[in-house]
C-alpha cells in the first residue's frame, strides 16, 4: 500500500507500508479483469527536493538507488527498486518540464504509473477517462 502523509516541516513523504491483514481478506478472489492489468509496475513521483526524498528511502531500504534520468519528463532524480516495483522521484531541470506546472498546481505526489498487462498491450490510457493520472499499459 502506498500511503503519502502531508507533513508541513517535511513536504510529502509517499512510503510503503504491510499490511497484516491475511490477503484473502484484502484481495477479491476475482483476480482478472477485462483490461488484462496485473497489477502496477512503475510509479513516477513529482518532487521538488530529490536530495532530500533520496535520503528518506536510503536510509528504509537501506539503498542508495540509482540516478534517474527521465528524458521524457525533463527531469531527473532517483531511482528505487522496490520488489518488482520500480520508483522514480524526479524533479523537472527546466520550467519547460510537464512537472514544473504539475508542481505548481499539486505539490510534491505522484505523477505517473505504469500498468503491466497479461497482453503486453502497451501505450498510454485515454486520460479524459483516467481523472488527470497519466496512466499507461506497459
Amino acid at each position: 500500500m502506498l500511503s503519502i502523509p502531508r507533513d508541513p516541516h517535511r513536504g510529502v513523504a509517499p512510503f510503503l507500508i504491510q499490511d497484516e491483514t491475511p490477503r484473502e481478506e484484502r484481495i477479491p478472489r476475482q483476480m482478472t479483469h477485462r483490461n488484462q492489468v496485473k497489477g502496477i509496475g512503475a510509479v513516477t513521483v513529482a518532487v521538488d527536493d530529490v536530495a532530500t526524498v533520496r535520503q528518506w528511502y536510503s536510509r528504509v531500504l537501506r539503498a542508495s538507488g540509482q540516478e534517474a534520468d527521465r528524458h521524457d519528463l525533463a527531469a531527473v532524480g532517483a531511482r528505487f527498486e522496490i520488489g518488482p516495483h520500480t520508483f522514480d522521484f524526479v524533479a523537472p531541470r527546466s520550467a519547460g518540464s510537464p512537472l514544473s506546472d504539475w508542481l505548481k498546481a499539486r505539490g510534491p505526489s505522484p505523477y505517473a504509473a505504469t500498468l503491466p498487462t497479461a497482453s503486453g498491450k502497451a501505450g498510454p490510457l485515454d486520460p479524459t477517462k483516467t481523472l488527470g493520472a497519466h496512466l499507461s499499459y506497459a
